[in-house]
C-alpha cells in the first residue's frame, strides 16, 4: 500500500531504511513519549523485520517526504477487535510541528476508514504528550478515558489518554 498526500508519501518500509529509521528510533527526546526506544542498533533491525513485512491486515508504512524517499517516521494501523482499531505515528524530532504527523493519520485513518466492518478507530498516548491529542482530535476522536498505570514502559508504569471516533454509519456492536 501507498498513500499520497499534498507533501508526503506513505510507502512500505525498506531494509535500506534502516539508518533513517534508527534516527529517529534512537532519539531519546522521540522517544520520550513512545512505547519504544530509544533503540539500539539491533532494536532498529529488529523493528525493520516485522514492519518490511507486516501480517495484513495491519498497516505499517514510512512516511516520506514527497519528492525525497528519506524515511523521517512512521504510521500504522492495525485490528486490535472485531470492527476496532488502533494507530499510532512517530516523526524525527525536526520534522515536528509542521502538521506531517496529522497529514499522514489522517491518510492512514482514511484508508482504514474505508474498509468494510470497521466501526471505531482509536490512539493513545501519554498524558504528557499534548502534540500527539492534537493530532487525534483533528482526526475527529475524542478523549474517551484515562487508563492509569496502562503499562510498564523503560522500568515505569505510564498512564494513557484514549481518543477514539465511532464512524458515521457505522454498526457497533452492543
Amino acid at each position: 500500500m501507498i498513500l499520497e498526500t499534498a507533501r508526503l508519501v506513505l510507502r512500505p518500509y525498506r531494509v535500506s531504511d534502516a539508518t533513517a529509521v534508527h534516527r529517529y528510533g534512537s532519539d531519546p527526546e522521540v522517544c520520550r513519549y513512545t512505547d519504544f526506544g530509544p533503540n539500539t542498533w539491533d532494536d532498529t533491525l529488529g523493528f525493520l523485520q516485522t514492519a518490511v513485512h507486516p501480517i495484513p491486515p495491519k498497516i505499517e508504512l514510512a512516511i516520506t517526504l514527497a519528492g525525497d524517499d528519506a524515511v523521517v517516521g512512521g504510521v500504522g494501523a492495525w485490528p486490535v477487535a472485531e470492527g476496532r482499531w488502533e494507530m499510532g505515528w512517530v516523526l524525527r524530532g525536526d520534522m515536528w510541528g509542521h502538521g506531517y504527523a496529522t497529514e499522514a493519520a489522517r491518510a492512514v485513518f482514511e484508508a482504514v476508514a474505508e474498509r468494510g466492518g470497521v466501526h471505531t478507530i482509536f490512539a493513545r498516548c501519554r498524558p504528557g504528550n499534548p502534540a500527539s491529542a492534537r493530532v487525534m482530535a483533528k482526526l475527529g476522536m475524542r478523549f474517551v478515558e484515562l487508563i492509569p498505570r496502562e503499562k510498564e514502559v523503560r522500568g515505569e508504569w505510564v498512564d494513557s489518554q484514549v481518543y477514539e471516533v465511532t464512524l458515521p454509519g457505522a454498526d457497533v456492536p452492543a
